[in-house]
């Protein structure tokens, strides 16, 4: 299983938050605006499915550093998790996760009665089922739509100090900034110049 994390380690990559968005939405996005040196794009289709795959690797790269830095071997480490009722157990029990809080948002729609709300829990997670977390992601078999990368997120914690904090922003800032001008390099019909408004600024 350490092989799988150790070619994740070398590259020290981490988006600027610990904790990952909590955003709540009734249907899935299909696209994103960026801002790179000014100019502002719509990053659609093709170009999108690029985008959430390097955001995916920043992310999953978060995990494999902060795995990294816990040197303490029995270590428990503070955790935010956020998905559907389903997805929160099957993580519970998969992981062996302890909840120490639980907040429901959303609830029934009122025509259908369907369930469209979201549970958050924070919890501990030990090193051990942390490794299992980044092993399972990391393999070739994984879903590209697995919702665990977005929705699980490491709590601030004395693991890492405030050295690597910036470090690793700083380097998950070029990653990204390289990795979008790559798929506006490659994906041009799929991208258009947009109205700088509610974009990620790169």
């Amino acid at each position: 299983m350490l092989r799988l994390v150790i070619p994740l380690i070398i590259i020290f990559i981490i988006a600027g938050a610990i904790s990952f968005s909590l955003a709540f939405t009734y249907y899935p996005k299909k696209n994103v605006n960026v801002n790179v040196d000014g100019i502002c794009y719509e990053i659609l289709g093709p170009a999108y499915a690029d985008y959430t795959d390097l955001e995916a690797e920043r992310e999953l790269r978060v995990l494999a550093y902060e795995y990294n830095a816990i040197e303490e071997p029995n270590a428990i480490i503070p955790i935010l998790y956020t998905g559907t009722k389903g997805q929160v157990q099957d993580f519970i029990s998969k992981y062996n996760a302890r909840v120490t809080d639980n907040q429901e948002i959303g609830g029934e729609m009122y025509y259908t009665k369907d369930y469209i709300g979201k549970t958050i829990i924070k919890g501990e997670i030990s090193k051990a089922n942390l490794l299992k977390v980044i092993s399972d992601l990391s393999s070739p078999k994984r879903d590209s739509n697995e919702n665990v990368l977005y929705n699980l997120g490491i709590q601030t914690n004395a693991f890492l100090s405030s050295e690597e904090k910036e470090k690793i922003s700083s380097d998950s800032t070029n990653f990204m900034f390289q990795g979008i001008q790559k798929i506006l390099e490659n994906r041009k019909d799929s991208i258009k110049q947009a109205e700088c408004r509610n974009q990620i600024q790169v």
